[in-house]
């Protein structure tokens, strides 16, 4: 019997310090990570190694971004579906996808043709252009052209 009087004043004591509170309104919790705000670049292809220089750029942007930018990279594995590996990685959040090799391009060009996708940004670095990305030569890959693309500041 005394436990059971034991939970009601506690059960009442509980309620009460939740309605009477300090009359101010409940404040959001301060984040404790970024991940899901900030822009994701992905780099996307079917090498090892990059011999553009791009994952390597991209990196310097995301370090001078102060959390506003994660760039992560991807190799398209064999025996998928190109164009849905593409769509995986907008699922998961990639704003910009990077291709630097013609495998990676195809990709791209394979997801273009499947319907407007006007949030995503494509950026294929490489000799040949590609309708609906923004285009990189080789030689044109620096932080800043990589910021500009990513960000959506190119233009502008």
């Amino acid at each position: 019997m005394a436990a059971a009087g034991t939970v009601t004043a506690g059960a009442a004591l509980a309620a009460w310090s939740l309605l009477a509170g300090s009359g101010a309104a409940p404040s959001a919790p301060a984040p404790v990570s970024h991940i899901d705000a900030a822009t994701r670049a992905c780099l996307l292809t079917t090498a090892d190694t990059d011999t553009t220089g791009t994952w390597a750029a991209l990196g310097q942007v995301a370090r001078a971004s102060s959390g506003r930018l994660i760039v992560q990279s991807y190799r398209i594995p064999t025996g998928v579906k190109p164009a849905a590996y593409v769509n995986s990685l907008l699922v998961m959040g990639c704003s910009t996808v990077v291709t630097t090799d013609d495998a990676a391009r195809s990709a791209v060009a394979a997801r273009l043709t499947e319907r407007p996708l006007p949030k995503a940004r494509f950026v294929v670095v490489g000799d040949r252009p590609l309708t609906g990305t923004t285009h990189l030569s080789p030689d044109a890959v620096s932080v800043r052209a990589l910021s500009e693309v990513v960000t959506g500041a190119a233009g502008r």
